[in-house]
């Protein structure tokens, strides 16, 4: 509305400079004619010089002229400025995504009318999240555990909500519970076996935190990720008055770390791979006493897809427990088995085991019906 009664102001004080100004040259070009013909024409020189000493602007032809092109000029400016600016403003508004707190009470409302959507739950948890209203995150997290209860993610996003709602930064309690369940569910969640280990740690128990983040790091691809678990095996290495790491591959450490690897070459009968095989399904690589407890002292659990034949390293880095290494045992008995469903109890197809040295090469496992 300012805008348009803006232009209109500007339309009549153009109106208004249009009508002076076309006045003024109508008495210019009016003295002009009458100069002209009193040079030329003597014999009407005084009727020319009374013209001339009377002579006044047609002020009601100019004023007309003046309106006319008001009434001509103002529509089309103002029929200009709503097309080429106010309209595509509304258009440009119209087009603009909602603000955050519009999005989130849309998001609310959502969710009072289908409290089951699983997704609008994690949404909404992740954005309390980052706004740091933890109490609302846990409640969301909590009600996304109900619609998905073997959702190892869920779990370990829970604990750390939990831990955060708390106001401790400690996840021993019932954050712990949480990040036992999700690595029941999945134990190379990598998220989850971090936070585990830092349970360990804040326990004391540095040779458990330097067993979950040896076994995490060897799941870490980003380099700056590494270096910081890297960090912490060494802290929990000097609360144990060990030698630190300078890098994971094993340089300046124990003679022990990395000193044993098994190289295995692991494939699989073409009855199988043929088959579609489900998401759920793992590949479960583990080494074990020849006489003994039955519990593996190292393993490898991989996931698909799978490309046929794997070649698989187990070392002290997948040992399963901090008291059995796998550099301490002069035989081992390997197997290799895939399990559809992920359950490491059960096994749909595996390979013969084999009893093996440190010293043993070209092992080669065949997976089979």
């Amino acid at each position: 509305m300012n805008e348009w009664l803006t232009y209109t102001l500007i339309s009549v004080a153009l109106g208004l400079l249009f009508f002076w100004l076309m006045r003024r040259q109508q008495t210019v070009y009016a003295n002009r004619w009458l100069l002209k013909k009193i040079q030329q024409e003597s014999s009407d020189k005084d009727q020319y010089l009374n013209a001339l000493s009377t002579l006044q602007p047609n002020n009601r032809l100019v004023f007309k002229t003046t309106l006319g092109l008001l009434l001509f000029v103002l529509p089309i400016s103002l029929a200009l400025n709503y097309y080429l600016f106010s309209h595509n403003e509304t258009v440009q508004q119209q087009q603009q995504p909602p603000s955050i707190e519009e999005a989130l009470a849309q998001l609310e409302q959502n969710l009072l009318d289908n409290p089951n959507n699983l997704e609008g739950q994690m949404l909404y948890a992740r954005a309390m999240m980052s706004m740091q209203n933890f109490e609302l995150a846990v409640t969301a997290l909590k009600k996304a555990h109900e619609l998905a209860p073997d959702d190892a993610n869920i779990l370990t996003d829970l604990a750390e909500a939990v831990a955060f709602k708390n106001n401790t930064g400690s996840f021993i309690g019932e954050p712990e519970k949480y990040l036992q369940q999700a690595l029941a569910i999945n134990p190379y969640q990598q998220k989850a076996m971090w936070l585990k280990g830092i349970v360990a740690f804040e326990k004391s128990e540095f040779a458990e935190a330097e067993d979950i983040w040896t076994r995490l790091i060897e799941l870490i691809q980003d380099p700056k990720v590494t270096a910081t678990i890297l960090k912490q095996i060494n802290q929990a290495r000097t609360a144990q008055n060990k030698p630190i790491l300078s890098d994971f591959n094993g340089e300046d450490s124990d003679a022990n770390i990395l000193a044993t690897t098994y190289t295995v070459q692991i494939d699989i009968d073409e009855a199988i791979k043929s088959q579609e095989m489900p998401a759920t399904t793992r590949l479960f690589i583990s080494a074990k006493e020849p006489t003994g407890p039955p519990m593996p002292i190292a393993a490898v659990n991989l996931v698909p897809p799978f490309d046929w034949p794997l070649t698989v390293r187990l070392t002290d880095q997948h040992n399963l427990t901090a008291d059995r290494r796998l550099s301490e045992f002069k035989k081992i008995i390997l197997s290799a088995k895939l399990s559809l469903n992920g359950d490491a109890s059960q096994s749909d197809y595996q390979a013969k085991e084999q009893l093996v040295e440190p010293k043993t090469t070209d092992i080669e496992m065949i997976i089979k019906p």
